[in-house]
């Protein structure tokens, strides 16, 4: 009904279809349980990186390196300060 949350479970993130992707959670029978482990995986990284980056957390220490997620811009723009710092240092 209109105003009701709706409950869904990721059950094969990686599908060419955007609609086959999720499976309503009410829809899911127990015995036929089967969901996307790695992408429940990857969002739970990728907020624990969130909550702990100021402490030096990096998920990819803990993720699969072949599978390297598309970087966001802040971290394209914390690696470059890095990386200026480090020439800087270089040059003193």
């Amino acid at each position: 009904m209109a105003g009701n949350a709706v409950e869904y479970i990721y059950t094969d993130s990686r599908h060419s279809n955007p609609l086959c992707r999720v499976t309503p959670s009410e829809f899911m029978e127990a015995e036929d349980f089967d969901y996307d482990k790695e992408k429940y995986r990857e969002m739970l990284l990728e907020a624990t990186e969130t909550v702990l980056r100021s402490f030096g957390f990096d998920r990819s220490v803990y993720g699969n390196a072949a599978k390297k997620k598309i970087r966001k811009w802040w971290h394209e723009l914390s690696e470059e300060r890095i990386r200026d710092r480090d020439r800087e240092t270089e040059r003193v």
